[in-house]
């Protein structure tokens, strides 16, 4: 009997495309998370617009959001007297990066006050959510990269 030591090519050649293909799988999920983060944040952003939208109808008040670019988070607020019903932060690297104005407020009946825009990001995909006048219409959009 003869006693090898070491490792055939064939075997180092194996080995290494068993490892490229496991790389590119965990690296292909952590991508999928970025945009599934990207997408639940902006979908809770969205619940909330609407969450104040329906406050504002119910009760006849001033009910909106004020965002934080800086600080990366939002709060949930009655306009008059100024009560904080919430403050969402942003979380999984999702990234409140840009805004038209800082607040969107609600009227009683259910309109914004302005148009609105609002960007979020996670890696290399962005959303956008948009509020409209008259209708206080409320949308999310992707944005490609």
């Amino acid at each position: 009997m003869k006693a090898t030591h070491g490792v055939t090519l064939f075997e180092l050649v194996i080995a290494l495309g068993l490892l490229a293909i496991v790389s590119t799988g965990v690296f292909m999920s952590f991508r999928g998370n970025e945009r599934r983060d990207l997408q639940n944040a902006s979908l809770i952003l969205q619940a909330d617009l609407r969450y104040a939208q329906r406050r504002a109808i119910t009760e006849g008040r001033r009910y909106g959001i004020i965002f934080e670019v800086q600080n990366n988070r939002y709060h949930v607020v009655l306009n008059r007297p100024r009560e904080t019903i919430r403050t969402v932060y942003f979380q999984n690297g999702v990234t409140l990066h840009e805004t038209s104005h800082h607040s969107l407020m609600f009227l009683p009946r259910g309109t914004a006050s302005r148009g609105f825009r609002i960007t979020l990001h996670n890696g290399p995909y962005s959303q956008q959510l948009t509020a409209t006048v008259s209708g206080g219409r409320i949308r999310i959009f992707d944005i490609e990269p």
